[in-house]
């Protein structure tokens, strides 16, 4: 159910402007999973769209950007 509701909240958004469509996607997939809060609901509005920013953020650094995290030398 939640795959079908991002599907249905990314497509939704495509007529919102660039710029905003990624917060319009998160809105609306937000809003479509409180319509089913027993089953769906995890955590609180706030909290759900500043993870999603952290890991679009995080999603828009290149590999090669990141150290290596592997101490073994």
């Amino acid at each position: 159910m939640r795959y079908y509701l991002a599907i249905d909240a990314y497509l939704g958004a495509l007529a919102t402007p660039i710029p905003q469509r990624f917060d319009e996607s998160l809105e609306r997939w937000f809003m479509a999973t409180e319509r089913y809060a027993t089953q769906l609901h995890e955590v609180d509005h706030d909290s759900y769209v500043t993870m999603k920013h952290r890991e679009y953020v995080r999603q828009q650094i290149p590999p090669s950007a990141i150290a290596p995290t592997d101490k073994r030398s």
